[in-house]
């Protein structure tokens, strides 16, 4: 039990610093969530989902572009596409426009190119119809004014008279104009050439004076209103114009982001804004565009908009964000806290007061969730009991009021994505309940784990569809597949090791690990076999990286190991255990056995480790299972500086594990027939042992990382007492030194003792940064091994040789230690 909670915390904190040191990470899978954001209003109000970007995202519900086609398809009459007219109207440039007949007597036929076919087209050269040419011609021609992009590197000025032209040309149309149709555009068109020339009351008087008057109930008239919130902007009654952009916010999804942003950028109180609401609706789209603007825990904005319309969309959607927020602020780290004992709220109070703070916004959450249900003037109540048994789980301990409101969902019409949703509770809650009771029913998770599991299957199969295919960064369209990836590694995995299943726990990791893998073929040993022994086309001549997770790499012992290859050389009879480790499949038996094999020379074990090499045919180059064979090394090579490192010399050769294994029996073999020169032999154990440590010419040996952050750092795994600590090299060089009468060579295992003594001196976190540390500096200098090489070996000519290359033994000298 020590032993799994142990390496349960460093191991997690390992996935958080992977995570924060990779490269660019998804803005939508930031935080770990198993509530998923897109369960309530994804149509209209998916770009305000819990994101640390302004915005989830900047599309916006309705393309405007579509919109208006739609209407000029409407107003021409049946048999004009509203594809043509986009075509003609977006996507055609004024060059083309330009051949086109204005003359109502010439046939359409005369168009260019594609557009000779084009219904829009057509019916705008018909004699019905000649108003509509004369202004969609207007309107093409104001494209070279009025569409300019903008270049920071080479702004240009913007063309003042030119709009300021056009637009009293437009306005001068739209007051001869008699279609109303029509005369709605000319006078749409005069107030945004005015306001992008900076003329804001004169837009602002054709919008007073003409556009707000009229009776159309077009779009066009919306974005006229989005143009004159900003001229209110622009004339300082930023009250008003963010008012104005709630407006356009609430009825205009084609301009809904943009008036959301545009409502921010007034910098306006909320409240102050909601006084010049004239019903309770206003009120409450100005609520929700606060809410949607407040990364913080904002229950006062859910609770209003709820207040002034219950059954509005925004409701949902504020409620899962608050929820979302809730993970950020308390789930996250409370798992965090759980699997490496780090509580840390991302600094905003101190952790005693952050502790109670989010509690307390938890409680209240859940007590607007469920009066959410009970209340029923929401069109999905069954959402209010959903939110409120997640928050049970979150908050942990309440495992049956969890269930109770799973249950009262079940008599609810659930959509979809809530079915799902529920799907999800069921299992966390179901761990949760393992956890309290240290059993596992699999029985009852094994559904939910293969419901799961075609949820994945489904997303990535939807995700290969696309271009870009699946990926680490496209979780947004992958909800399940990233709930199911920190379920098994955060969830299931920490549920097993508490319950001392490092096996079950090891499979789980592995699966989450493969989550969106699954058809990602790996680098293979050129010699490899899979686990029925059969050969596997390498993907390449490049000698292996071990491909399994990190865990398994450096947590695992033999025992487990032993017990996985097992499991790929039998049909497990429990379909449980089948289906958790239906990603061994995968697995090449060659890394498993060369884990078998480190995972032994961790232990000390030699024998059993050759053996289970010998499960691994040799590549081209001779070698086993290797890092990279230009970085291999003698690990029997002694010398007296760790840096720069030998890695051969003279006739020696390079060592896979397999070969140092064999070495190492031999060793204690000779140990044992050849006792006279048993001093030797230790050395060279010793060495062997000392070089395949982190700080050795061949870390590769029981290690298949090496970073500068393991120098002289806490305990981790099994075998630092080797990797880190150097102990059982220490021993061997003081065997070595016992065994012998030669001065020369007593005085250099001495100082070998010194070289992994000194390792077992707790370094400071920033050391590998070239900081310095007065207490480690001075340990480091009162080795207790120097004081026996002064006194016992001075006038050794090995001891000279040591003075002049260890300056850590020269500081000892000049300090006058006794």
């Amino acid at each position: 039990m020590i032993y799994c909670i142990s390496f349960t915390a460093v191991f997690f904190l390992g996935i958080a610093i992977d995570l924060a040191c990779s490269g660019e990470y998804d803005p939508f899978d930031y935080y770990t969530s198993f509530f998923h954001n897109n369960v309530q209003g994804q149509k209209n109000y998916g770009s305000f989902y819990l994101s640390e970007q302004y915005v989830f995202d900047d599309e916006e519900p309705q393309s405007e572009a579509d919109i208006n086609s739609g209407e000029w398809a409407n107003y021409l009459g049946k048999g004009v596409k509203p594809a043509d007219v986009k075509k003609a109207m977006y996507d055609t440039s004024s060059r083309d426009i330009a051949v086109l007949p204005t003359d109502k007597d010439i046939i359409p036929g005369k168009a260019a190119g594609s557009l000779k076919t084009n219904t829009f087209l057509s019916a705008l050269m018909s004699a019905n119809h000649h108003n509509a040419l004369q202004y969609y011609l207007f309107a093409k021609n104001l494209e070279s004014v009025a569409n300019v992009g903008y270049d920071r590197w080479n702004p240009a000025p913007i063309d003042t008279p030119g709009l300021s032209g056009s637009a009293k040309e437009a306005l001068k149309r739209a007051l001869g104009e008699k279609d109303d149709f029509l005369k709605l555009r000319y006078l749409y068109q005069a107030e945004r050439l005015f306001h992008y020339g900076g003329e804001f009351n004169q837009a602002m008087a054709i919008y007073d004076k003409y556009i707000a008057r009229g009776q159309s109930r077009s779009h066009v008239k919306g974005w006229a209103l989005s143009l004159k919130a900003g001229e209110e902007r622009r004339l300082k009654d930023s009250l008003k114009a963010a008012y104005l952009f709630s407006k356009v916010f609430a009825l205009y999804p084609e301009r809904r982001v943009q008036a959301y942003k545009n409502f921010n950028y007034c910098s306006a109180n909320a409240d102050n804004v909601a006084k010049l609401a004239k019903n309770d609706n206003e009120r409450a789209n100005i609520y929700a565009i606060a809410g949607f603007s407040d990364p913080g825990p904002d229950l006062k904005r859910l609770k209003q908009v709820y207040r002034y319309a219950p059954s509005s969309a925004m409701v949902g959607v504020l409620l899962v964000r608050e929820i979302n927020k809730l993970e950020v602020r308390y789930g996250g780290p409370k798992l965090e806290q759980k699997l490496t004992g780090n509580f840390d709220f991302y600094n905003y109070y101190a952790n005693d007061i952050a502790r109670g703070t989010e509690l307390t916004n938890l409680h209240r959450l859940q007590q607007f969730c469920n009066k959410l249900a009970a209340d029923r003037k929401y069109p999905e109540p069954g959402l209010g009991y959903l939110g409120s048994a997640y928050l049970s789980w979150m908050e942990g301990g309440h495992t049956a009021e969890g269930f109770d409101a799973l249950s009262k969902a079940d008599h609810e019409h659930l959509s979809k994505k809530l079915s799902d949703q529920k799907q999800l509770l069921k299992l966390l809650l179901s761990v949760q309940k393992i956890e309290k009771f240290k059993t596992v029913d699999e029985n009852e998770l094994l559904p939910v784990l293969e419901w799961l599991d075609k949820k994945v299957k489904y997303e990535l199969t939807a995700e290969r569809a696309k271009d870009c295919g699946p990926d680490w960064n496209d979780y947004d369209g992958s909800k399940f597949a990233a709930s199911s990836r920190d379920f098994y590694r955060m969830i299931l995995a920490e549920a097993y090791l508490h319950s001392g299943d490092t096996v079950k726990a090891a499979l789980c990791i592995l699966k989450s690990e493969n989550t969106t893998n699954v058809e990602t073929p790996a680098k293979v040993h050129p010699a490899a076999t899979d686990i029925n022994g059969n050969p596997v086309v390498p993907a390449t001549e490049e000698p292996l990286i071990n491909g399994l997770p990190d865990f398994w790499l450096h947590y695992l012992r033999s025992g487990q190991v032993k017990q996985i290859i097992g499991i790929t050389k039998t049909h497990p009879s429990s379909p449980y255990l089948r289906f958790l480790s239906a990603s061994l499949s995968n697995t090449v038996a060659g890394e498993l056995y060369d884990l078998l094999g480190t995972t032994f020379l961790r232990e000390h074990k030699y024998a059993l480790a050759v053996k289970a090499y010998k499960h691994i045919k040799k590549g081209k180059n001779g070698l086993g299972y290797v890092e990279d064979p230009n970085e291999m090394a003698d690990p029997f090579i002694s010398q007296l500086p760790d840096y720069p490192k030998t890695l051969l010399s003279g006739k020696s050769k390079p060592y896979d594990r397999q070969m140092f294994a064999e070495k190492i029996l031999s060793l204690l073999n000779k140990v044992k027939t050849d006792p006279k020169n048993a001093s030797s032999w230790y050395f060279q154990l010793a060495t062997g042992l000392y070089n395949a440590s982190h700080y050795g010419n061949a870390y590769y040996i029981i290690s298949y990382t090496w970073s500068p952050s393991d120098y002289g750092r806490a305990k981790r795994y099994s075998y630092d007492n080797d990797y880190v600590k150097t102990i059982t090299a220490e021993k061997y060089y003081l065997k070595a030194r016992s065994l012998s009468k030669n001065p020369e060579f007593k005085a250099q295992c001495t100082f070998m003792a010194a070289k992994c003594r000194q390792k077992q001196i707790p370094a400071p976190e920033d050391i590998v940064y070239g900081d310095t540390d007065d207490q480690y500096s001075k340990a480091e200098r009162r080795n207790p091994y120097f004081k026996e090489l002064k006194k016992n070996y001075s006038k050794t000519a090995f001891y000279q040789q040591a003075v002049s290359e260890c300056s850590y033994l020269r500081d000892f000298l000049a300090s006058g230690k006794k």
